[in-house]
């Protein structure tokens, strides 16, 4: 059982991570793709993965996949919008992107980011899977997330990630 599990959640997606290295037999499936989760709940006294209702999730935390927390509408602020500094406080960019992995999981993930085009030396890998996850959301659930969208475009395009089967919604 995954940490996701213990609060109300949704699948909304799937990002693909062609590691060399991931592990676990779920992700022997060539595309190894991790769930990007909405969570339904505040997630604030997990071990593993923290986050406020209607945050985004890639991955569920232990027993799964170390998770990274896009904090929405925050993270649409600081992508899509010049005045972002201004919004609630917000001083910088790691504010709204947290991830919740170790070193060994940091090397296992990027290994397999980078066969998709992150580059270290440009962005952090935080920031770039971010774009990719709120570009995601944007062109499959425009009903839900363009409200909070301003006019800058984010830098990536969301091509790594995809909708679930009906099988990985239930997963």
């Amino acid at each position: 059982m995954s940490e996701i599990d213990s609060y109300r959640h949704e699948c909304i997606g799937m990002l693909s991570c062609p590691s060399s290295f991931l592990p676990m037999k779920r992700w022997q499936h060539p595309e190894r793709a991790i769930p990007i989760y909405r969570l339904d709940e505040d997630a604030f006294d997990a071990h593993s993965l923290s986050g406020k209702r209607g945050d985004l999730l890639l991955g569920g935390g232990s027993g799964e996949c170390p998770a990274l927390c896009v904090s929405i509408p925050e993270a649409f602020y600081v992508y899509t919008h010049d005045d972002w500094a201004d919004w609630s406080g917000l001083r910088s960019s790691e504010v709204v992107s947290v991830a919740y992995w170790t070193m060994n999981y940091a090397f296992v993930l990027c290994e397999g980011y980078y066969r998709l085009g992150w580059q270290p030396m440009e962005d952090t890998i935080e920031v770039w899977l971010a774009e990719h996850i709120l570009a995601f959301v944007l062109r499959e659930y425009p009903e839900t997330y363009s409200c909070w969208q301003g006019v800058n475009v984010l830098e990536r395009d969301g091509a790594i990630c995809r909708k679930p089967t009906a099988e990985e919604r239930e997963l």
